[in-house]
């Protein structure tokens, strides 16, 4: 059977080419959009020493990537490639190129990019976050033509062409062959250049990045200012003082200055399917903590129904955020029946504190118990911390006490490795990303060799877990749509019946804009950065850009 990008994608690949599939026509370019963002990462220009935040945010105006977006609902679409399709033995992709792309330098954007840039990404020196991920899955690559490659893989891997769009990571990002060989990198990392609607002009290490538009059309759209700056100015205060004087036209924000921002007369844009808030059990199955309360399912399905996810999506984010779907899923998934969890969320994750208390009586605890509970933030979500206050004293309101402690990120990402001693036999709050392939995220999860391990580990895996593993393998080989889709609704079904990860709410991306400044746009579902739609955003003249 031959499957194909195409078939699949067709609705959206007549909604690109209105949008995005053929250069619009030239237009007038003036003015700077100034964005105030929170952070700016690495601040590095080479996209192998950076991983998502910074592509997203600052990488994204001057590359474009392998596989793009779908506009209309988020996920993957067209990119640099129009169009891919896996062999019947589903042993290799091959990707066709749009023609006419170009570099900044005016070089011609062919195959051999492409594949000069995945090697690069595999590359040992890569800092890419999936760099081990292709080094273990592309057995090589091949140059067909100027405009087809073809990757050939280890084993079938449906999910490729997903990870290499940038709705997902940095690893499809196309870099100029040519002209990295001539100047070597060195060079490339003080003067890059890319195929993007924006030109790279300079870069002040804590402090901005600065570009340019292109002047000429682009795929992707032709930019309506002539000048981009991105500012570094890490307090939320002042990003938004900044819109509200004109300092700035756009800056991130926090639910927390969402309303701040309001008042102020600034206009929010929220942005859908970004994330979502969670907490996880760690070390629940191990032999010593098999007389402890989180060992039981029932009682960890009792601590979610003790927990009003309304109230917190109403008073801790002030409204601007969702009920969720079950771990990692959102609206925009691929193979992933959304109606059925859709109905099947409203019913597991209600607020049912008396339901709750009788499940934690039945089940031996009718006074509660004790449950240490790690309180941490991933970096651009400090709402989390919050969020985790409130489930804390929710908890409490059952009868659980919750011995809480909070950490900052970086104290708390290493005791995730290893044998999570710190962790082990409590819970901590987390965070999925969003973005369109599941099965990633799961096996990073749950799988008995993977990091996180949180249903079992190389020496302790019991059925279930030795259920997620065979199934997790069967769905990364299927190449049927229909059979796919079954088999992720199996896993997700599989991993929600433990209790384990216990999604809160679906966040969203925050933003103040100056309507003074700019005219109104819309963002990409799921993409929380606003990297790959600067070119699309109007000046106040100018009529909205409508999707």
């Amino acid at each position: 059977m031959k499957y194909s990008w195409f078939p699949r994608y067709a609705a959206v690949a007549s909604l690109v080419s209105v949008l995005g599939g053929a250069p619009l026509a030239a237009q007038p370019q003036k003015g700077t959009l100034i964005f105030a963002v929170e952070s700016l990462s690495a601040q590095t220009m080479d996209p192998i020493l950076e991983a998502r935040p910074g592509n997203a945010i600052y990488q994204a105006p001057m590359y474009d990537s392998l596989v793009g977006f779908d506009l209309d609902k988020g996920g993957t679409g067209p990119g640099v490639a129009e169009r891919w399709d896996l062999a019947d033995d589903g042993l290799s992709w091959t990707f066709r190129l749009r023609p006419g792309q170009t570099f900044h330098n005016g070089d011609a954007l062919t195959a051999q990019d492409v594949k000069f840039s995945l090697q690069r990404q595999m590359a040992p020196n890569s800092m890419a976050s999936s760099a081990a991920t292709l080094r273990r899955t592309i057995k090589s690559i091949d140059v067909i033509d100027d405009l087809t490659l073809r990757v050939n893989t280890v084993s079938p891997q449906i999910g490729l062409p997903a990870s290499l769009s940038r709705a997902v990571a940095t690893e499809g990002t196309v870099m100029p062959k040519n002209y990295i060989e001539k100047v070597g990198e060195d060079e490339f990392r003080r003067k890059p250049i890319g195929s993007g609607p924006w030109r790279f002009v300079r870069s002040v290490p804590g402090d901005r990045i600065e570009f340019e538009a292109t002047g000429t059309p682009h795929w992707r759209g032709t930019p309506h200012f002539k000048s981009l700056h991105i500012l570094l100015v890490p307090e939320d205060s002042t990003r938004v003082a900044m819109v509200r004087t004109g300092e700035a036209a756009i800056a991130s924000i926090g639910p927390e200055t969402m309303l701040s921002a309001t008042r102020g007369g600034l206009e929010v844009l929220s942005v859908p399917g970004t994330m979502q808030a969670m907490y996880q059990f760690w070390g629940s199955y191990r032999p010593a903590f098999k007389d402890s309360p989180i060992a039981n399912k029932r009682v960890r399905q009792a601590l979610s129904l003790a927990i009003d996810r309304q109230q917190i999506i109403d008073h801790v984010m002030n409204g601007k955020a969702r009920m969720p779907l079950p771990f990692d899923a959102f609206g925009y998934t691929e193979y992933f029946s959304v109606d059925r969890w859709t109905k099947w969320s409203a019913e597991a994750y209600r607020y049912d504190p008396a339901q709750a208390k009788k499940i934690l009586a039945e089940e031996g605890y009718p006074n509660g118990f004790e449950l240490n509970f790690a309180n941490t933030a991933l970096p651009g979500t400090q709402f989390m911390v919050d969020i985790g206050t409130a489930i804390a004293d929710m908890w409490t309101k059952i009868g659980v006490r919750v011995k809480l402690k909070h950490y900052e990120w970086g104290s708390f990402a290493p005791l995730v490795r290893g044998d999570q001693a710190h962790l082990a036999g409590g819970a901590s709050m987390y965070r999925t990303a969003g973005r369109p392939d599941m099965p990633w995220r799961y096996e990073s999860s749950f799988a008995a060799d993977s990091e996180q391990h949180l249903i079992g580990d190389k020496t302790t895996c019991d059925a279930t877990c030795q259920a997620f593993d065979a199934i997790y393998k069967e769905l990364l080989a299927e190449r049927d749509p229909a059979k796919r889709t079954a088999l992720s609704d199996r896993m997700v079904e599989l991993v929600a019946d433990t209790w384990t990860a216990v999604p809160i709410i679906e966040g969203m991306g925050y933003y103040a804009i100056n309507k003074r400044l700019v005219g109104q746009f819309a963002a990409i579902p799921g993409r929380h950065e606003l990297g790959d739609v600067f070119e699309r955003i109007p000046r106040p003249d100018e009529a909205p850009w409508k999707k």
